[in-house]
């Protein structure tokens, strides 16, 4: 059987962890290379940590975010003269592997395009995202590649890999594959990403960690702050973490001494797989980042989902979201999962378990 050669492209940092997961899994036989962008900060640092592994056989990094900045003009010009910049990049690949479907995408796949007309590529999993949605084209990209008779990328995508199929909530052509949970090699995962991402252990002691979400730093009104100081009032200040949204750079619990995470920048499954947080509760409004115990890891941490419990509904909460976790409901059980229906029941749930929490201490 011929071994493929294959060129990822990565934008995000859980991008990276499945794309390393994958080589060293499915892929293994395989001569994989990797190209990482700047559209996640230090992600440049973070190719310079992978040059001294021996995961891929060679190892790109491009300042891609301009390109997905450019005028028409400018992008159409790029799509019939290749930039500068991607000469550098190999033309002879067997697949093409991504998640955004984002001009930088595009260009990558009609250089190798170019040389090889029978190109495959692979959409590969970026979270609870990839199970909502089927990500496309734009509407706007399609028309200029029809004028200048490009290719579309779809009519060469042969296979999406996912890490739980069993979720999708939308009918898709392509053939799907499956990733092996980070769990099933984290003896040799778990050195590799903590490499990476600079993962130094850190005990968290706190009973109960809340997820925060980009609404402050995104300028939305959703009284997150509210919620989070009920929370503290009840289990405690002393007894309550935040992890803070990587894009937040104001830390907005330090006054109302809430401790927050320390770990910036590194992934919350990294932490996830050094931790044995069975003992503690998670909380959160509307991040998927909670259910990565479960999606990921093959763990039962009880957990809430929230956003029930405030004045203005998370964009996050839609038909598809509600959709997705009823299939992991379906499909994982929901013991020790709770949404509860308003602010006032997930108090009074609460207080019943921190009250037991500290029967038990006492005992």
């Amino acid at each position: 059987m011929k071994n493929n050669k294959n060129l990822f492209i990565v934008n995000t940092y859980f991008q990276l962890i499945t794309v390393v997961n994958m080589c060293l899994i499915e892929l293994k036989n395989d001569c994989n290379e990797i190209l990482l962008t700047d559209q996640s900060v230090e992600m440049e640092e973070k190719y310079n940590r992978l040059l001294d592994l021996n995961i891929f056989k060679k190892l790109y990094f491009i300042k891609a975010k301009q390109f997905n900045t450019y005028s028409k003009l400018k992008k159409t010009i790029n799509y019939i003269i290749t930039p500068r910049v991607l000469m550098s990049i190999s033309n002879n690949y067997d697949f093409l592997y991504f998640f955004n479907y984002d001009y930088f995408t595009t260009l990558v796949y009609d250089k190798i395009k170019k040389y090889n007309s029978k190109i495959k590529c692979c959409k590969y999993d970026e979270g609870y995202i990839s199970y909502l949605y089927e990500t496309k084209n734009s509407k706007a990209n399609e028309l200029i590649r029809k004028i200048l008779n490009k290719s579309d990328i779809d009519n060469d995508i042969l296979y999406t890999y996912l890490y739980n199929p069993q979720l999708l909530c939308y009918e898709t052509k392509f053939n799907i594959k499956n990733i092996s949970s980070l769990n099933f090699n984290k003896e040799n995962l778990l050195p590799i990403y903590n490499y990476i991402f600079q993962y130094k252990k850190n005990n968290i002691l706190e009973k109960y960690i809340f997820f925060e979400e980009s609404f402050f730093c995104d300028g939305k009104d959703i009284d997150d702050m509210e919620l989070i100081l009920k929370i503290a009032n009840i289990v405690g200040r002393e007894n309550l973490l935040i992890k803070l949204h990587p894009r937040n750079k104001i830390d907005r619990f330090k006054k109302y001494g809430i401790k927050t995470n320390k770990e910036i920048g590194i992934p919350w499954e990294v932490i996830q797989m050094n931790n044995d947080f069975s003992d503690k509760i998670l909380m959160t409004i509307s991040s998927g980042s909670v259910l990565a115990s479960r999606l990921y890891f093959n763990e039962n941490i009880k957990t809430f989902l929230l956003f029930n419990c405030t004045d203005k509904m998370s964009d996050m909460v839609n038909d598809k979201y509600l959709e997705y976790l009823e299939k992991v409901k379906e499909n994982m059980g929901m013991e020790n999962f709770y949404i509860p229906n308003n602010e006032k029941e997930f108090l009074e749930e609460l207080k019943k378990i921190d009250n037991k929490n500290n029967f038990n201490e006492e005992i």
